[in-house]
């Protein structure tokens, strides 16, 4: 694993964790797993909502890559209270003021 001009000695001389984030960095970077399995899975759900029929349900990059997808992307909770301050913010004449307790 001797790379941009590094010698075997400097390769040597890592310590443990610098090494295991080049490893996490091949693995799960640009080049490594993480690239190909995003780059692939959206290219796939993009020909398979191309070629499938027009009544039928959207391929999702979710359903293309299955028990990956959690791994790569973190599912966004939504709090109800917060939803609901958010729609309420909306609203003309909305005042923060009024929710305030005193």
């Amino acid at each position: 694993m001797i790379f941009n001009g590094h010698t075997q000695d400097n390769i040597d001389a890592l310590d443990e964790a610098t090494m295991n984030e080049i490893i996490v960095m091949y693995a799960d970077g640009a080049i490594g797993n993480y690239g190909l399995l995003q780059t692939l899975g959206s290219l796939t759900a993009g020909v398979f909502n191309y070629l499938r029929a027009p009544n039928s349900t959207a391929y999702e990059l979710k359903s293309i890559l299955g028990n990956t997808y959690s791994y790569m992307y973190s599912e966004q909770t939504a709090d109800p209270n917060e939803s609901l301050l958010t729609f309420m913010t909306q609203a003309q004449g909305f005042s923060m003021g009024k929710f305030k307790k005193e």
